[in-house]
């Protein structure tokens, strides 16, 4: 199981990416994903929302079955359906 983001290269375009069921723990290197749409991080560990700043086109994020305690900065996610 992942316990961080992968840091992904070359992958400006991608729009959907799914790493639910895994052991992750922090929200972090998605910063060069400028595309992105939908982001599934269902059932990791997350405790702490933040890291979305990079992330302009993102409108759908799933975080059910974390830990999450505190979340920060949404608003420089404009799209984002709540």
């Amino acid at each position: 199981a992942l316990t961080t983001c992968p840091v992904l290269v070359g992958e400006e375009r991608l729009r959907l990416l799914n790493f639910q069921n895994n052991a992750i723990t922090a929200i972090s290197n998605l910063t060069n994903l400028p595309s992105l749409i939908f982001l599934d991080l269902y059932n990791n560990a997350i405790r702490h929302i933040a890291g979305l700043e990079g992330l302009p086109c993102l409108r759908v994020l799933m975080l059910g079955k974390n830990r999450i305690a505190h979340i920060e900065r949404l608003g420089a996610v404009r799209h984002l359906d709540v």
